[in-house]
């Protein structure tokens, strides 16, 4: 007891250099806030920052009008989008950090309920800093809600949009002003979307021979609805000199709704249990954040930044299924629950002051408190000839969490400058349920962090960067709860799932070089490269345990990350002085990774695509603009697991958009989406020695648009 003590002292004092942990503790919020400060262009804080970052504007993330952030994703440089999964390297689950205003979003958030017009600017940043969570092996991008004001403005947003099955409205409101020492921001966006699905899943199992043991397809016709709300406010106090007081409150509500039928027809061996299938559901998430800050200026110098947060999330969803069998009996009546309650408390602060000619000191804390509860219940219809199936996977637990950090920017010389940075990160939980054996994780891990830039000597835009990080990737709260969770039809490709609670973190360390080259205004050619060196990667493998199928989460062996990418962006003017205005842009990635213990081929991290590309161009002339951008990743095989591949399709997405300006108060924008009509498919396969066994789905794609006026009063 004594030694941990002494390593846990150890570790807020940021005195050592190397990992120190023990067990693993959820990590369900994050990061100190951000405190990036933008001095001019975008271009201009990318250019001079020793930290590597790109900051997307908001003239940037309105430009094609997104109904959500995830939206705006696709089209930025280092990014890919899977499902609701932003990726950096091609890496997602959980790899890449994603932060609102420096923090993790609570439990149930997602970037596909967040309106583009409540963001004021969206941070990449490619290699960890102190002042954030360290939790990010592949990079971070950092979401800064609205909140500076420079005139007074009032604006309302009104979208339509449509496609084969689809529709969707979205309305919009923001006013800011500065009255004397007090300025606002307050925002509102309701939303609704109604979509129909209908995908097609085909099953194939085989012996170790290669003959057909079954197979059956089942088709799928699902109706969905989702309609959320957002809010957003933000009240500033100016006091004397730098002193300014802040409350902002973010609220998000959504409600979805959805039903469907499933068809399944088997063509070879036993028949499906459930040829005949009837779902519904129902989603309700509720996430408020209010935060109060503090600014003050201390001895004339220095400045301490601090905030308290108050926090609360409800998620709530419901899932039920009625099946026939080919007699037309019932043969299932289940009713599936969850709702999660996670209020939560934080305090942040960093005190900045200057303490050498050329150094700007930095010194940060983030401490926090959660409380989740989460109620998990299936219940069984008592049929004929049926035993009901039921469970219930409750549980609460505690988590308690603690990090310090300290950063200095050195500038050497105008052309070199220094980045250094250590943040210690604790966390502790404590879990507790009704059929849940208590469980106790602690998790303890130290970051060093190094960067520089180097601007050459004798260029006016060339640049290196260099950074040295070491990282970590916490597992997902999911993994550690001692709990069985079960699949309605349980196989190898659909197992059962268990808690870990002895997981522990994956350890990173990381190098990121690039070369960068400024050669006119708004104009970059940029080339980089980086490695990442994974230990104790968590695999979650599928095993048979004499009655079901069950994937167990486990720390085995090691992951190697490479990647290359290069990024352009110029207006053509830059290149032929005569041209129209037009703004190109364009970014390509290629990836490798592959995992030890698991053999080849494509034994690549899960859902890592080989490359990416994004390309486009807008332009500008007079009352008229327009733009188009094209989206590429590639699909592909992976294997990150002994016996388990999963497989995606290629992603070719085509967009389109056209402004008018009526008058300096209203205009018009169209856009038109998914222009190649590319559609969606999967695969997921298990093969062992005694045979395999594979799932085959599918998904049209069609084209749709979306019509958006705009009014400033």
């Amino acid at each position: 007891m004594h030694c941990r003590r002494t390593t846990l002292l150890t570790l807020m004092a940021l005195g050592a250099t190397s990992y120190a942990g023990a067990q693993q503790a959820p990590a369900l919020t994050g990061a100190p806030p951000a405190t990036v400060e933008i001095k001019g262009s975008a271009d201009n804080a990318r250019r001079n920052d020793t930290a590597a970052k790109i900051v997307i504007n908001q003239a940037e993330i309105a430009k094609y009008g997104d109904p959500s952030v995830l939206d705006v994703m696709k089209r930025l440089p280092g990014l890919t989008v899977s499902d609701t999964s932003v990726r950096m390297r091609g890496l997602g689950n959980g790899y890449t950090q994603i932060l609102i205003n420096g923090e993790r979003p609570p439990a149930g958030f997602s970037l596909d309920s967040l309106a583009p017009d409540m963001v004021e600017r969206i941070e990449i940043i490619r290699a960890a800093t102190a002042e954030f969570s360290t939790q990010s092996i592949a990079g971070t991008v950092n979401i800064v809600l609205k909140k500076a004001v420079a005139k007074a403005s009032r604006e309302i947003k009104s979208s339509v949009g449509a496609g084969p099955g689809t529709r969707s409205q979205q309305l919009n409101l923001a006013m800011s002003n500065k009255i004397d020492a007090l300025s606002y921001t307050l925002g509102a966006t309701l939303s609704h979307q109604k979509a129909r699905l209908r995908p097609v899943e085909s099953v194939d199992r085989r012996d170790a021979a290669g003959k057909q043991l079954q197979q059956y397809d089942t088709y799928s016709d699902n109706d969905n609805a989702y309609t959320a709300v957002n809010l957003n406010a933000r009240l500033n106090w100016k006091l004397d000199g730098i002193d300014s007081v802040t409350w902002q409150t973010f609220v998000l509500d959504g409600r979805a709704r959805g039903a469907g039928e499933q068809s399944t027809s088997t063509f070879a061996g036993p028949r499906h249990p459930y040829p005949e299938l009837k779902t519904s559901y129902f989603g309700n998430v509720t996430s408020v954040r209010s935060d109060l800050s503090w600014i003050a200026g201390i001895g004339g110098t220095g400045r301490l930044d601090t905030k308290l947060g108050l926090a609360f999330s409800n998620n709530e969803r419901g899932l039920f299924r009625a099946a026939r069998n080919d007699a037309a009996m019932s043969v299932l009546d289940r009713a599936y629950l969850t709702d999660v309650h996670d209020p939560g408390m934080s305090w942040t602060g960093k005190l900045s002051m200057p303490w050498a000619q050329g150094h700007a000191l930095g010194l940060g804390w983030d401490a926090g408190y959660n409380s989740n509860r989460e109620r998990e219940i299936q219940k069984d219809g008592v049929l004929p000839g049926n035993v009901p199936f039921d469970f219930d996977n409750s549980f609460d637990a505690r988590i308690a969490r603690l990090a310090l950090y300290a950063q200095d920017e050195w500038e050497i010389s105008p052309a070199w400058s220094i980045y250094l940075g250590m943040r210690g990160e604790a966390m502790r939980s404590r879990t507790s349920g009704a059929d849940i054996p208590t469980s106790r994780s602690q998790l303890q891990v130290l970051s060093p962090l190094a960067q520089t830039l180097w601007k050459i000597p004798g260029s006016k835009g060339d640049q290196l960067r260099l950074a040295l990080t070491r990282t970590f990737k916490a597992p997902e709260f999911r993994r550690l709860v001692p709990r069985h969770f079960y699949t309605s039809f349980n196989t190898e490709i659909s197992p059962d799932f268990t808690g870990n609670p002895r997981l522990k973190p994956e350890l990173a360390r990381g190098v990121d070089f690039a070369y960068e080259h400024y050669w006119a205004e708004g104009a970059l050619v940029s080339a980089s490269a980086s490695m990442r060196e994974i230990d104790g990667l968590i695999r979650g493998e599928v095993a048979y345990n004499g009655g079901r199928w069950v994937a167990v989460p486990q720390n085995l062996g090691k992951a190697h990350v490479r990647g290359i990418e290069l990024e352009s962006k110029f207006p053509l003017k830059a290149v032929m002085g005569s041209a129209a205005q037009v703004d190109v842009r364009a970014s390509i990635s290629r990836n490798w990774s592959w995992v030890d213990g698991v053999p080849g081929p494509d034994n690549r991290l899960y859902g890592q695509p080989r490359w990416s590309a994004n390309f486009g161009a807008d332009y500008v002339q007079g009352v008229w603009s327009g733009g188009a951008s094209l989206a590429l990743v590639a699909g592909g095989w992976t294997r990150d697991a002994l016996y388990e591949s999963k497989l995606r399709s290629a992603q070719r997405a085509l967009e389109a958009y056209a402004l008018h300006k009526f008058s300096p108060r209203s205009q018009l924008r169209l856009t038109v989406l998914n222009l190649l009509k590319v559609g969606q498919s999967g695969s997921a396969r298990y093969a062992d020695p005694y045979g395999s066994i594979q799932s085959d789905e599918r998904r049209e794609g069609y084209a749709s648009w979306r019509a958006q006026y705009e009014y400033r009063f």
